[in-house]
């Protein structure tokens, strides 16, 4: 019989990663380092990330030369964050964190629902992906965009077309507000082919 106590440290790291996911718990965890796309954040055993999209801390990430980005990355290295867990996929050996997420309360969230109206176009940053569709973060609530409203075309997976922390434009369709409930498009945001075909093909 081989045992392995490394294993077993790593499995249980992986369940209190997916019990603060579940949980959606908002925590403080200290920053070992970075990469030039984001801050690495460990869960015990386990290795996280958060992209420089969903952090908030520090000017200069968003914007400038590579080298103006990694130097603020490096700013925040050995500081504590205040996080949640917002996409874990073990198969994967997957751990996305998000300052981001942390920053909107009850009140927010209802300020921003009250003003969003089905027809328009609003601008968010993708704070989800599951097999089904894309949770974008429209500032304070999400919204869900179904799979079948990802693209025109046959879409495998979310993951094929848009990543976490990615900003998008989307197309409100429905809002349940009791539910708290908002249904997005970015497909409709361009026509459908099939109203154009008969300008792109003729019989020949």
């Amino acid at each position: 019989i081989i045992l392995s106590l490394q294993r077993a440290l790593l499995e249980k790291d992986w369940d209190e990663a997916a019990r603060l996911y579940e949980a959606e718990e908002i925590f403080d965890k200290a920053i070992p380092g970075y990469n030039k796309g984001g801050v690495i954040v460990n869960i015990g055993h386990v290795r996280g990330f958060v992209p420089a999209s969903q952090l908030v801390s520090v000017r200069g990430i968003q914007g400038g030369d590579q080298s103006d980005r990694e130097a603020a990355l490096g700013e925040l290295v050995g500081r504590d964050l205040r996080l949640k867990v917002i996409e874990l996929d073990r198969s994967r050996n997957r751990l996305v964190f998000s300052e981001r997420a942390t920053l909107w309360g009850p009140k927010d969230g209802d300020q921003v629902l009250a003003g969003i109206v089905p027809g328009e176009v609003r601008r968010g940053h993708v704070s989800n992906i599951c097999d089904f569709g894309v949770f974008v973060d429209l500032g304070g609530v999400d919204g869900l965009i179904h799979l079948s409203e990802l693209s025109w075309g046959r879409v495998s997976h979310p993951r094929d077309v848009l990543s976490i922390g990615e900003p998008v434009d989307v197309y409100v369709i429905s809002i349940e507000k009791e539910a708290r409930r908002i249904a997005l498009s970015i497909k409709r945001l361009k026509p459908d082919p099939w109203s154009v075909v008969d300008q792109k093909y003729r019989p020949g």
